[in-house]
């Protein structure tokens, strides 16, 4: 049995996370749903995962070379602009006629929901939910319908992204409409398509709205850049070329540890060479998809980063010691002040957090701040006991 994992998709609806993370990376209580999704089938027993990325497709097999357990991965990149149909259908040689379909963004809560589709005798099987519109109707000789477009009260039950395919008919109906939806359509008026009705809820990357609530327990701290994350250039030089790219890995080995006691973070930083022309737009963005990617690969999840590009002579409201961007990143991720610091290792950063209304620790060897420390090993009781209010 093979699994196969649509991971191709720009995330839209999920800005800010997605900015610099694929959909398939953006972390559900502390893991990549990738992660928990290739857990999950190796749990249910299926030995091989062929991942179809598009967007940010290094990302996902960076990620993917990080993968410790027990199951056989191959990623295929494909064009970021091409649908799943011409994702499965550029792969189909690879894939095969008998395969698991997946989509990234969703996650079956109950083991055995799966396990009930991979039993099905049907040519094609969906696992489905009950809602009050859906894309899915049952007739009495117990037969899924699949309906392409918008939901309808007439289907009342729901497709959760889980597909159990077992013929070449699929890929002939592919082929004819170019368009997965479509094909589930028209393969389902055609032939007996099988179901199976999920016991548990699922938890699905649908919104940005609906991702806050999944992950509202969870705890953010937001942290700088340069000086905790990534080793400083001199004044007024930034990085500009990867090869000056140099990860502060004791710093990234505390963050690991603090993300593993259920912390997220998010990146606010100045960066000021955008506007005096020493930084490129591209790079820079080619520069946090690294970052964010190489965070998430040792452990470390980054919900967005947010930057100040105005040269430091053009009173913004959001270059530090403003807090402008913390208090964005705040208001648009719905951390309440007293639930978050700030970690930076300038006098600037401690100033913005008091500006923000939130505490702040500072990794610096030259302040005398009473929150300074001279690195996140030694800051690291201070920094949880802010944020989880614990000694």
């Amino acid at each position: 049995m093979i699994a196969v994992i649509l991971a191709g998709g720009k995330g839209s609806r999920l800005a800010p996370v997605t900015n610099f993370l694929p959909k398939a990376l953006v972390p559900i209580n502390g893991s990549p749903i990738l992660k928990l999704q290739f857990d999950q089938l190796r749990r249910i027993g299926i030995s091989k995962a062929i991942v179809l990325t598009g967007y940010l497709s290094s990302s996902i097999k960076d990620f993917c070379k990080t993968y410790s357990g027990e199951l056989e991965i191959t990623c295929i990149e494909t064009n970021s602009d091409w649908t799943p149909a011409d994702r499965i259908l550029a792969s189909e040689s690879i894939i095969g006629t008998e395969f698991f379909l997946i989509y990234c963004d969703n996650y079956v809560t109950n083991d055995e929901d799966l396990q009930s589709i991979l039993t099905s005798n049907s040519e094609l099987t969906f696992l489905i939910e009950s809602r009050d519109k859906g894309n899915v109707k049952l007739d009495l000789n117990q037969r899924a319908y699949y309906l392409a477009g918008a939901r309808k009260q007439s289907h009342n039950y729901v497709e959760l992204g889980n597909i159990y395919i077992k013929t070449e008919r699929f890929y002939d109906e592919l082929r004819n409409t170019r368009d997965l939806p479509k094909t589930l359509q028209s393969f389902s008026e055609k032939y007996p398509c099988g179901y199976k009705i999920a016991k548990d809820s699922i938890i699905s990357l649908s919104s940005f709205e609906n991702y806050k609530k999944i992950v509202a327990d969870r705890k953010i701290i937001l942290l700088d850049r340069d000086g905790i994350l990534l080793e400083k250039m001199p004044a007024r030089e930034y990085l500009t070329k990867f090869s000056d790219y140099v990860p502060i890995y004791h710093n990234w080995s505390v963050l690991r540890e603090i993300s593993q006691l259920g912390i997220d973070f998010i990146i606010a930083t100045n960066q000021p060479g955008i506007a005096t022309g020493q930084v490129s737009e591209v790079f820079l963005q080619q520069l946090h998809t690294k970052l964010t990617s190489e965070l998430t690969s040792y452990g470390i999840n980054v919900l967005s980063i947010y930057v100040c590009k105005h040269h430091w002579d053009a009173g913004c409201n959001c270059r530090k010691p403003k807090a402008g961007m913390l208090i964005e990143a705040m208001e648009k991720f719905a951390i309440n002040s007293n639930d978050t610091l700030y970690v930076g290792d300038e006098e600037k950063d401690s100033t913005a957090a008091v500006n923000a209304g939130i505490d702040y620790v500072l990794i610096s060897r030259e302040s005398k701040d009473k929150f300074a420390f001279t690195d996140l090993v030694h800051a690291k009781s201070t920094i949880l006991s802010k944020i989880l209010k614990i000694d």
